[in-house]
């Protein structure tokens, strides 16, 4: 990656404006614009849930996976499950970079996963912490295996 700063007096005080120069619009350019757009963000590291009898904070780092089955959401943490209604990628935009999707219905921390096997019909299972498991579809196989480095 190559960095360039110029000056441009006509860019409004205040302002500041970003190009980015690539061969293609890979999976690299779309995280550095997300990166981008929530750079100074203010991050709370928690996500409030309401439930239908509360509102529940979960720690980002205590969240292992969300799932969604129509419009009812399960976040699945290190102590509890808190079920809701939402839409699944709503969540997934306010979540940091320690999440990723691994199916349609399906998010998890990667700081909870621990392996990866293989399933049924070509699919694979992400072995999660807590005896807790997620379905990988083939889809999103390769952006998981970029995001683990390989």
């Amino acid at each position: 990656m190559k960095i360039n700063f110029q000056r441009d007096p006509s860019v409004v005080e205040g302002e500041i404006q970003v190009e980015i120069r690539a061969q293609e619009d890979d999976g690299i350019v779309k995280n550095l614009i997300k990166y981008l757009e929530k750079f100074g963000e203010k991050s709370r590291n928690l996500i409030p849930v309401k439930t239908t009898d509360r509102i529940v904070t979960i720690k980002y780092n205590n969240l292992i996976k969300i799932e969604v089955q129509a419009t009812n959401l399960t976040y699945y943490t290190t102590n509890e499950i808190v079920k809701t209604t939402g839409r699944l990628y709503q969540v997934l935009e306010s979540l940091d970079d320690d999440f990723i999707q691994v199916s349609r219905h399906s998010v998890i921390n990667l700081n909870y996963l621990e392996s990866i096997e293989g399933g049924f019909a070509g699919n694979m299972i992400a072995i999660l912490s807590d005896g807790l498991k997620a379905d990988v579809s083939r889809r999103y196989l390769p952006q998981l295996e970029r995001e683990l480095g390989l």
